[in-house]
């Protein structure tokens, strides 16, 4: 980072002021200029190690413990319980058709994406505090180690943008336009279609992040990543860039769909309105990126303005950031998926899972348009 000071940079300030105050007691006379080739040599050869701008506020930005509290605590709740509805919607895809629907396609993506982002920040994070496994990772930090570390931030954050945007625009699609063409080929799309999509357009992003190889590890005690700050400014500013465009691309979707809702509330169907419900739930989980946008906003602006005490801050306060983004999807299924719910309670009290497709349109995909206006259904 190059705007810190090291021990051995105090430990050599400290012996220069201990010798210049033993030559200002010491009573050789020297000649005026004498001193002043004395001073000259000793700043110039103080300033060597100057960092490039001297932050005096770096001291009174020491990253806060209490954001990383809130985030253990909360994996402690929420971790088990995101795991659980996972498995439960991964067992409900092998005997209904009602969970193999392209909406439940994306939403079991995008629940993978979270857990991968969170299992992958306590095995590369985490797991240093771990005394064998700290001495591993600095041991072998040339082999992607450190830079997993770092760069593991971005591509799980590209991935979970990814996941919004098609989660916001099928909402918009199958509520708004449920007998056109266009959202019939996106419902009727093969899994695999779905999942390259997912997966493979923020790994493509991700390649201008993931090439960086160029990490190091201050110190075995601290572990702390070092990068360069051509680096930082970089991913920080396309980090804002894509979350710009994920919450105004989103947005775009949930205010057209708002519009529609509001010109047709008169006449919304039960089934509409089961949409419209798993609608709100993706909804809850943009409200998250905009609070991660406004994360971002500060640290480009930091890390733009060379501002290293903040950048050190706004970093003590990712985990909890990080995980509010992930860890509030359990809890969006819960309360805003009637359905799912309730087979998640069925699930834990070790009832027999209980199907019925009769709610679901996608199998009515071979009828005619008209019988899908008298029946008034839209596909998940």
């Amino acid at each position: 980072m190059g705007e810190s000071w090291s021990r051995n940079d105090f430990i050599f300030l400290n012996h220069h002021l201990v010798t210049f105050s033993i030559f200002l007691s010491s009573k050789i006379t020297l000649s005026p200029v004498s001193i002043s080739t004395f001073l000259s040599f000793r700043f110039l050869h103080f300033s060597n190690i100057l960092p490039f701008q001297m932050s005096t506020s770096s001291t009174s930005f020491i990253p806060p413990t209490w954001p990383a509290t809130v985030f253990y605590i909360t994996s402690i709740v929420t971790l088990p319980l995101y795991f659980f509805v996972f498995i439960c919607l991964l067992r409900l895809r092998q005997i209904s058709k009602t969970y193999n629907t392209t909406f439940y396609t994306i939403l079991l993506q995008h629940c993978i994406a979270d857990l991968f982002a969170m299992t992958f920040y306590f095995l590369i994070i985490v797991a240093r505090s771990i005394s064998f496994v700290r001495q591993f990772y600095y041991e072998y930090q040339d082999y992607y180690i450190a830079a997993a570390a770092y760069n593991h931030i971005y591509y799980t954050l590209y991935i979970r943008c990814t996941g919004i945007i098609l989660l916001s625009f099928q909402r918009y699609l199958v509520i708004t336009h449920p007998n056109s063409h266009f959202t019939d080929r996106i419902q009727a799309a093969p899994k695999m279609y779905i999942l390259g999509l997912y997966w493979g357009l923020p790994t493509i992003i991700s390649l201008v992040v993931l090439k960086d190889t160029n990490f190091k590890y201050d110190s075995l005690e601290t572990m702390a990543v070092v990068a360069e700050q051509e680096v930082i400014q970089r991913n920080t500013l396309m980090a804002l860039v894509v979350v710009s465009t994920t919450c105004v691309l989103s947005s775009v979707a949930y205010g057209a769909l708002f519009v529609f809702i509001r010109k047709h509330s008169f006449r919304i169907s039960k089934s509409l309105r089961r949409e419209v419900s798993l609608a709100l739930q993706v909804f809850i989980l943009l409200l998250a990126f905009f609070g991660i946008l406004v994360y971002y906003s500060f640290q480009n602006y930091f890390s733009q303005t060379h501002n290293t005490g903040p950048i050190y801050y706004m970093r003590g306060i990712y985990p909890m950031a990080n995980g509010f983004l992930s860890y509030i999807n359990p809890f969006c299924i819960l309360f805003l998926n009637k359905d799912l719910t309730k087979q998640v309670i069925r699930s834990v009290s070790c009832k027999k899972l209980k199907m019925s497709d009769a709610q679901v349109s996608g199998i009515a995909l071979n009828s005619t348009k008209e019988q899908r206006k008298d029946l008034n259904q839209v596909t998940f």
